[in-house]
């Protein structure tokens, strides 16, 4: 099974993960990164660094970057995409 290294970045800071994970494919790897990113999205939260702008590089074992995952997904996944009509269609009932 490959090995992957989670980079955390922030802005200009970077810590580079020192430790590989085992795990099977890159859609684990992918799966295991934003599960980590909504652990730690409370944690910066309470450092008063905005999780937004935080990331995980993702690498092989090579350190070559596989993918970057962006912190703001998981807000983003929480959106109820099917409510943004009925927000839109409530505000154009409230302006008439």
């Amino acid at each position: 099974m490959p090995w992957y290294f989670f980079d955390f970045r922030q802005g200009q800071d970077h810590c580079a993960g020192e430790q590989s994970i085992e795990f099977a494919n890159v859609e684990q790897a992918y799966l295991e990164a934003f599960k980590a990113a909504e652990d730690m999205w409370s944690e910066l939260l309470r450092q008063r660094r905005d999780p937004r702008r935080c990331v995980f590089e993702v690498r092989d074992e090579r350190r070559e970057l596989l993918f970057v995952l962006p912190f703001q997904e998981v807000i983003e996944s929480c959106r109820d995409r099917n409510d943004a009509p009925a927000q839109r269609n409530a505000q154009a009932r409230r302006r008439s």
